[in-house]
């Protein structure tokens, strides 16, 4: 069976990792990455860390503009479809690169999608109405959670199409973590454990806008003031364009983005996360760290009812109020029912193997 994968983005390549080893183990894998995170921070240095292969093809694409950047994605994976004729093409999450399931799903290509059934009902993301999109074309839905499967089935998807699987970020950290120790950013940055908090803020409806984004700096500068702690804060090539011409608080030490085993360290001693980001509340359920989410809708709630996050929303008050809240807890945490138990990778194989094979192609 000939397997394609199509990925984008650096939580792609990451949360894919191992399943790409099992890929590769168990099938004809044809690896397909989009380049829609074009630096060598945001892409190149996490295949490398990873020990994830050279992908087969490279789509560079457009990202110059929405239109243009999904029209070179549906018509260059098009062409790498008839190509290379794959039974099945899987996807993961809700960028851009997912609406290659457009072409594949015109070709009679079985669509498998990870992290289905995520719900923020925010229309202003670019990902709800991608993921909405991705789950009703897909063959079969992946979920991570309950929840998830619960969303799909709500939409009419049918029961039998849907397998709930785990979130493959817990199998990811528990495969690299002797690397993840190894790392010396700490020394390099100088920093103690516990005495700074890790900022990740790039989302399009909050950095784009540029009063959410004062809110947002504000609310970090408030943020050291009250707690004495360094503000670290690894910023995005878009957030960082969206900065020319602001006035930067001086407490907000901003740094190039990180690769992932010296990010995860800074994740394992921050006093507690603010972020944007829909990986870092995963993170800090693992690694037991509180985190306050500067968003207005947020599509996981179980990882606000495990307890380690908090949804702030974006003033500038409300933000130190949840670091204060979500900080004076004891954190005992569980992460059992919201992640999974580390096998994600050997359940979408065995999906693949056992369900797929046995739906006809005009399925």
């Amino acid at each position: 069976m000939k397997v394609m994968s199509i990925s984008g983005t650096r939580p792609e390549i990451i949360k894919q990792s191992r399943i790409y080893a099992k890929l590769d183990e168990h099938f004809d894998h044809v690896m397909v990455f989009t380049n829609q995170n074009y630096t060598r921070e945001l892409s190149d240095i996490f295949f490398t860390d990873l020990g994830v292969r050279k992908p087969d093809y490279n789509l560079k694409i457009k990202t110059d503009g929405f239109g243009s950047e999904v029209a070179d994605i549906i018509s260059k994976a098009e062409k790498v479809m008839l190509k290379e004729k794959p039974d099945v093409l899987i996807l993961l999450g809700d960028v851009n690169s997912g609406l290659s399931a457009i072409p594949a799903s015109h070709l009679g290509i079985k669509i498998v999608h990870l992290e289905a059934g995520m719900r923020s009902y925010d229309k202003r993301m670019p990902e709800e109405k991608n993921r909405v999109l991705i789950d009703h074309i897909a063959t079969v839905n992946l979920p991570y959670v309950q929840y998830c499967r619960d969303n799909l089935i709500k939409e009419n998807i049918h029961p039998a199409s849907i397998y709930v699987v785990g979130n493959p970020i817990l199998e990811v950290i528990q495969h690299y973590l002797p690397k993840i120790e190894k790392s010396t950013i700490m020394k390099k940055l100088k920093l103690n454990s516990n005495e700074f908090v890790l900022v990740t803020a790039h989302r399009s409806e909050n950095v784009d806008n540029p009063e959410t984004l004062k809110n947002i700096l504000l609310g970090l500068e408030q943020v050291n003031k009250k707690f004495k702690k360094r503000i670290i804060y690894p910023m995005h090539p878009r957030t960082k364009s969206k900065l020319k011409n602001k006035d930067i608080p001086k407490c907000i030490e901003i740094i190039k983005p990180l690769g992932y085993f010296d990010f995860s360290k800074l994740e394992q001693h921050a006093f507690c996360y603010v972020t944007d980001s829909g990986t870092l509340p995963e993170d800090a359920l693992i690694y037991k760290k509180p985190c306050v989410i500067i968003r207005e809708s947020f599509e996981r709630p179980e990882f606000i009812e495990a307890g380690c996050n908090i949804l702030s929303g974006l003033d500038p008050k409300n933000i130190v109020e949840s670091v204060k809240t979500i900080t004076s807890v004891v954190n005992d945490w569980e992460w059992n029912e919201s992640l999974g138990d580390g096998k994600t990778s050997s359940k979408v194989v065995n999906i693949i193997k056992g369900k797929l094979i046995r739906i006809p192609s005009n399925f």
